[in-house]
């Protein structure tokens, strides 16, 4: 029986006989392959640059502080930087100053409300709010050593605008149009009331059925 010719031996496989002349034919192929690998590590410089990371900046006092952190970083190729702080919000400092000096003493502030709304006035927005609900910031009158409220708070900021309007230069128009700067303000005549006034009132309240007009007791016949 003849052998395939995929596995014909040639010579003499007995290495005893002296005789090395043996070939063998197969017809296995081999296949070589080559992987090239290009992560982390293949080559130099090649490992990911780590990414900076910002600290957490935690508000000193708690939640009743007016501190605000702030946190950056930024990475370029393998240098990176980090850093935090904490800064002021004035708006949070006006609020709790105002609360502070406006709360009763009995209740732990200062009780100086005129103060208190004073501290507010100080922003344009609150400022500009006050005036058009008829409640204009408090301003002080050297001269007359008073307050001046109402029509006469409104003189003074109408002559002075520069020095009393609080964000005058920021919104000239507006307060020009409403103080009726350069124009001549009409004469205002005290409102006519038919009903009883506030002191009229006061001293109704206080009769009762019995009493005569005189509050003190009943008329004499």
């Amino acid at each position: 029986m003849a052998l395939p010719a995929a596995a014909q031996v040639n010579g003499d496989l007995n290495t005893n006989s002296g005789n090395n002349d043996s070939t063998i034919g197969s017809n296995n192929n081999t296949n070589e392959s080559t992987t090239n690998y290009n992560g982390a590590g293949s080559a130099p410089f090649s490992t990911p640059v780590p990414t900076a990371a910002a600290p957490t900046v935690m508000g000193g006092g708690g939640n009743d502080s007016c501190l605000i952190p702030k946190q950056q970083a930024f990475q370029i190729s393998i240098f990176g930087r980090a850093e935090g702080s904490m800064e002021q919000d004035p708006e949070c400092n006006r609020r709790k100053d105002a609360r502070l000096l406006g709360t009763p003493q009995e209740a732990g502030g200062l009780g100086l409300q005129v103060s208190g709304i004073s501290v507010m006035c100080d922003n344009a927005k609150v400022y500009k709010a006050m005036a058009l609900a008829s409640t204009p910031c408090p301003i002080y009158s050297i001269e007359t050593g008073k307050l001046l409220v109402g029509r006469e708070g409104y003189l003074a900021m109408r002559d002075n605008p520069h020095v009393y309007v609080v964000g005058y230069a920021q919104d000239r128009s507006f307060w020009d149009t409403f103080l009726m700067i350069g124009k001549e303000l009409p004469d205002v005549l005290p409102q006519e009331s038919s009903g009883p006034t506030l002191s009229e009132r006061f001293r109704r309240s206080r009769r009762s059925d019995n009493d005569g007009p005189s509050g003190i007791g009943p008329d004499n016949p």
